[in-house]
């Protein structure tokens, strides 16, 4: 969960010529306000395509620990929308009282939300936590167990729960949520990250038996190279599995996803053979801390903008959080969800919609070039139908531009081209046009908006 826990817990105007009076008015008026940087040339070639897109890198969500109790359940029909297929969820052993005692273990109520997540569509991301306060040295939720073979039993009864007699394959199993915050561990002295590590990691060895499942961690708050070291270094020692790595990011400042991603590569070096492992981001947003994008566009535009410029980097991101919490925020928002609590009648919003029209990439995807400092875009072929999504997103919210497209490779003909905007000002409109080799036009992208293209032969 996002550092709530820091204390402890635009109208389209689209497509056609743009005369360039109105284009070199644009120019000056971002100039005035400050905006420096490079504008966007996109250009796509059909003829080239770059392998099968990835729509596992946003069909994953992460819910937090608003409520003990299964908040995925009254929601289930409106997340199956978004055709999930990884929903992450935390706080396994304090919020859903599986530990009873000593080898008493109750999963009654942790089973109602892995089937919740089932009926989804999707398979459980569980983060293995937490201790709870009869278990733990401190006397408190989430601190180092004060026997670990109690830890040992529970993970592995909990792995044989859901692996083996439920049959749930591929289940990934995340080595507790963000153990920097969340009882006070440490990478490099007591309380150990890597004892917790290598104790859970066998006893979920133990308990999934042959069944096909993925661990990883260490899902901190943020990126933090000594942790990811310190985990790398640990399994290869002591030849422990490590199926993942997953960390934490909020920020409105998409470099600081990238930034992540180079200082992974750099570490990799290091360790070769973990040179191909899965890149979890486990939870992603604008801000850790409640905040009123979450309640309109700006988030989605947010979340677009960053699947745009992931792709082929990371292998998942989890959008936190599924659904809102019951109370409302200090801040007049309502929460980090996608869909409002059903107390306020499980609605969902802006978010929501942005994964809806992420969903309509499919197939391979397409040689790309031209991104700007703004405007980015990602593009796919299926069949011989083409999706061009670009994005333009300025955390400032001054900057509005007017991207030049070219799409090359594509076969002479009649087609049929349907825009559809984001956010949704109108209904999506189509048009038919005559392409000779390539495809030229302009389109104006007003401050954080987004328009996916549809281009298919007549």
């Amino acid at each position: 969960m996002p550092a709530k826990k820091s204390s402890l817990i635009k109208t389209l105007a689209l497509l056609g010529s743009i005369p360039f009076t109105l284009l070199a008015v644009k120019q000056v008026v971002d100039w005035r306000k400050g905006a420096t940087g490079t504008p966007a040339n996109i250009a796509i070639d059909i003829s080239s395509p770059q392998g099968s897109i990835n729509p596992s890198l946003w069909r994953n969500l992460a819910q937090g620990g608003e409520e003990p109790v299964d908040m995925i359940g009254p929601i289930f029909p409106l997340v199956r929308q978004l055709q999930p297929e990884l929903i992450r969820v935390d706080h396994l052993f304090d919020y859903y009282q599986v530990y009873q005692g000593p080898g008493n273990y109750d999963f009654s109520k942790l089973d109602k939300v892995v089937n919740s997540i089932l009926l989804t569509g999707a398979t459980p991301l569980l983060s293995i936590s937490y201790t709870t306060a009869d278990m733990s040295k401190t006397g408190q939720n989430a601190g180092e167990p004060k026997d670990w073979n109690l830890w040992f039993q529970l993970v592995s009864a909990t792995a044989k729960r859901y692996s083996v007699d439920q049959n749930i394959p591929n289940i990934y199993y995340e080595v507790w949520n963000e153990p920097d915050l969340f009882g006070g561990w440490h990478y490099s002295r007591s309380p150990s990250y890597s004892t917790l590590y290598l104790q859970t990691a066998k006893a979920v060895a133990q308990g999934a038996g042959n069944s096909p499942y993925k661990i990883g961690g260490p899902a901190t708050t943020g990126f933090y190279p000594n942790w990811i070291t310190s985990l790398l270094k640990t399994t290869a020692d002591n030849h422990l599995r490590l199926d993942f790595l997953s960390w934490h990011r909020y920020s409105k400042n998409i470099d600081d996803f990238i930034a992540d991603f180079d200082k992974l590569n750099l570490i990799l070096t290091d360790y070769p053979q973990y040179s191909n492992i899965e890149r979890l981001i486990t939870e992603i947003g604008p801000n850790s801390e409640p905040d009123p994008w979450y309640d309109n566009h700006l988030s989605g535009i947010h979340l677009l903008s960053l699947t745009t410029q992931l792709a082929g980097k990371v292998h998942r991101i989890f959008p936190f959080e599924a659904v809102d919490g019951p109370s409302p925020r200090s801040d007049k928002s309502t929460g980090w969800g996608m869909i409002t609590h059903p107390n306020s009648k499980a609605t969902p919003k802006p978010r929501f919609q942005a994964i809806e029209l992420l969903n309509n990439l499919s197939g391979e995807r397409l040689a790309t070039t031209g991104d700007g400092s703004w405007v980015t875009s990602l593009s796919a072929q299926d069949g011989s139908v083409t999706r061009i999504l670009l994005v333009n997103y300025d955390p400032r919210q001054t900057h509005a531009e007017t991207v030049p497209l070219a799409i090359t490779g594509i076969s002479p003909g009649q087609y049929q081209l349907t825009t559809s905007l984001y956010p949704a000002s109108r209904k999506p409109s189509t048009k038919q046009i005559s392409v000779t080799t390539r495809y030229l036009t302009e389109i104006f992208l007003d401050v954080n908006s987004a328009v996916l293209l549809e281009l298919s032969p007549l």
